[in-house]
């Protein structure tokens, strides 16, 4: 092999490590994200059992919630397998080309750069399944950050289970026929 060669050898296997960097990172948040997601429906199942005996309607709303905190499970559940498909797709691309760099098989290139291809737009589909996740949780992006951050302990608070949140609670009102929440600030004059 000629320098420029192995030039080229070492950048596309130090491609393929950063790129294995940047699939473990993402693969962690996103085990991070399901085991908070996995930890909330257990909360809501366990409240879902503690009202079983009370009213049929909460019951239905309750089941609703369900499902719909299910749907997101499920939909990072994708998510994380798809990360560790892209981790495998890296890894795999760095080994084909320290096979080449060690037995001189010219074949063994277009392969590892086609698993390395493969590799990024399985990521792609992990970060967008995630952000489909997101999307679907209709909180702020910060709150989600928040309560990624604080693994998805929860604290009970008037019975109710919710993540714990590191800055102060603000009083809110909803305004009629809107699904919003405001602040309830008074201002003084004086």
């Amino acid at each position: 092999m000629s320098v420029e060669q192995t030039t080229q050898l070492i950048q596309l296997m130090l491609n393929s490590m950063l790129m294995g960097v940047v699939c473990a990172l993402v693969l962690g948040g996103l085990t991070a994200r399901h085991s908070t997601l996995s930890e909330e429906i257990q909360a809501l199942q366990q409240a879902g059992v503690q009202e079983t005996n009370r009213e049929a309607v909460r019951s239905q709303v309750s089941r609703r919630q369900q499902r719909y905190f299910h749907t997101r499970y499920r939909i990072m559940g994708y998510g994380v397998m798809m990360a560790y498909y892209a981790l495998l797709f890296s890894i795999l691309s760095g080994f084909l080309l320290a096979l080449r760099g060690l037995f001189g098989w010219d074949w063994l290139v277009p392969v590892a750069l086609a698993l390395f291809a493969i590799g990024i737009s399985t990521l792609l589909v992990a970060v967008g399944l995630t952000l489909i996740e997101w999307h679907l949780s209709n909180r702020p992006l910060l709150d989600e950050a928040g309560n990624l951050l604080s693994m998805g302990h929860m604290e009970q608070r008037h019975g109710r289970s919710r993540p714990v949140s590191r800055r102060p609670a603000l009083a809110t009102r909803r305004i009629r026929g809107s699904s919003v929440p405001t602040n309830n600030h008074r201002m003084r004059v004086g």
